[in-house]
């Protein structure tokens, strides 16, 4: 309990997020990653941290920096703050095909307590509006930064690049049809990795997971260029990384998770129940968009603008 009370002060300062119950959580590096003295991508490093090292995790976070407190699991007393990003959790062999990430988790996989505020009716956007939101100072391990984070949003463009991540996601990077210099990033969880959210949006992200799959193959491991750019309209939930992987643009923007998507080549013309609305296409602007190839034929989504 001291420790927790010591915890609780430094974070009213230092922009920290502590578990009082300072749960132990096996962590493992996925590069080689320098383990800091301090909460800052700038402090000082005590030492590089190989691939692959054990590390136990209290679930203090920095906030402002997405640095995790850690200790290395053979070393008890070398402690230090880590990179998020370049962690995953440590295989349980609980189920888990892969590894799941650690760094704003349950906001990523829409499980945290505030996800139930994420507007669902999405709200049409361009590329280049989503790169000019300014990025939040704090963004919380469990909670929503901001309204942005509390919005889901539609948004066309190609998709130039995609892989499969540590942390198993699939990562797009999405740029602009006219600039393809103008990106941002759409992440798929792999559903064992979502433990919080509910039935719903579970059913999306395996729906969309799928559908990518199907469309571009077998996934690369690691971020690798496609040979043609392939157009999409998608939705999914604003979402502010720390700017550490390709296509990230300088606000660290991204759809996390990605909700529905539409690849071309188009499938065919499927009617609309609504009388303004003749058929579904690839136009996140058009009141009526296909959300993906198993949705039954009524299924749509209204995008507002």
């Amino acid at each position: 309990m001291k420790h927790c009370v010591i915890w609780a002060i430094l974070a009213a300062g230092l922009g920290l997020v502590p578990a009082c119950a300072l749960a132990q959580r096996a962590l493992t590096t996925t590069a080689r990653v320098g383990l800091r003295a301090a909460p800052s991508r700038l402090s000082p490093v005590k030492r590089m941290l190989p691939r692959h090292a054990a590390l136990m995790w209290d679930e203090v976070m920095a906030a402002r920096a997405g640095m995790l407190h850690v200790v290395s699991a053979d070393a008890p007393r070398d402690t230090g703050w880590v990179a998020g990003e370049h962690v995953v959790e440590a295989k349980s062999g609980t189920g888990h095909h892969g590894t799941c990430g650690v760094l704003r988790w349950p906001v990523k996989t829409m499980s945290d307590p505030d996800a139930g505020a994420v507007r669902r009716t999405p709200k049409a956007a361009t590329i280049a509006t989503l790169r000019a939101f300014p990025a939040p100072k704090v963004r919380p391990q469990n909670g929503r930064a901001n309204a942005i984070e509390e919005t889901e949003f539609g948004v066309s463009g190609n998709i130039i690049k995609w892989g499969l991540e540590p942390d198993s996601d699939l990562h797009l990077v999405l740029a602009d049809a006219s600039n393809a210099s103008q990106t941002i990033v759409l992440e798929v969880p792999d559903t064992t990795c979502v433990t919080g959210a509910t039935s719903d949006v579970l059913d999306s992200i395996a729906i969309v997971r799928k559908d990518v799959v199907r469309a571009l193959g077998t996934p690369p491991v690691g971020i690798t260029a496609l040979s043609a750019p392939v157009p999409v309209t998608v939705t999914g939930v604003g979402f502010f990384d720390f700017g550490h992987s390709v296509g990230h643009p300088p606000n660290a923007f991204e759809l996390h998770p990605l909700l529905s998507i539409r690849l071309s080549p188009p499938r065919p013309v499927v009617q609309s129940t609504s009388a303004t609305c003749e058929s579904c296409v690839a136009d996140p602007c058009d009141p009526c968009v296909e959300i993906g190839a198993d949705a039954a034929p009524a299924q749509r989504f209204h995008i507002r603008e």
